[in-house]
Order: structure tokens, then sequence, then C-alpha cells
């Protein structure tokens, strides 16, 4: 009984690793999520973008830091720059907050 409950343990280990690297765990554009968005005084408002970017629909295991490093010229960027950078070109979001399927501008630095 013990090594059918420890097999059994294993095939559901195996399934769940299976689906998150294929499916995966992050919100998708068909799932509903929250887009209200508390009013922001214009005093605290991002100005507005002035760095290079390109547009990336994000797939499944994109990160913000993913996609700057296969550009393979961010690298020297600290990440804080990286952030506030990506922040200001897409009015305030935070990178925590990307969904698989939708675009985002992402700063491209050379």
């Amino acid at each position: 009984m013990k090594r059918l409950l420890l097999f059994i343990s294993f095939c559901f280990t195996l399934f769940i690793i299976y689906f998150d690297l294929t499916t995966g765990t992050l919100p998708t554009s068909r799932q509903p999520v929250s887009t209200v968005q508390p009013a922001v005084p214009a005093s605290q408002q991002q100005p507005a973008p002035t760095a290079a970017f390109k547009e990336v629909t994000m797939k499944p295991g994109d990160t913000l830091i993913s996609i700057i490093e296969s550009e393979k010229a961010g690298n020297n960027k600290p990440i804080e720059t990286i952030i506030s950078d990506f922040q200001s070109l897409n009015e305030g979001m935070k990178p925590e907050n990307m969904q698989i399927g939708k675009t985002y501008k992402i700063p491209v630095y050379e």
C-alpha cells in the first residue's frame, strides 16, 4: 500500500511539473483580471517615454529580465533602470503584473 501511495504521489508530482512547463501558471488574456487602476494626480504621473523601445508579446515563461537579456545589449544596465524605463513606457505598469498574450513596450539599450 505504501508503494502504491508513493507511486501515485510521484506521478502527480510529474504531472504538476509538466503542466507548469507547458501551460504555465501566469494568467492569460482569457482569464478575467481586474483592470481598475487608481487615479494618479498629474504631479505624480510618469514623464513621457523618451527611451527607444520595441513591442513584445508575452509568452509563457517570459519575464522582463529574460527579454532584456535575450537582446544581449542591456546586460550592463542596473535592474532599477530597466524597471523604471519599462514603467515609463507602459504607463506605470509593474513588471510583476505582465500577462501572457499581451503586448508591452520593452526598452532597447544600445
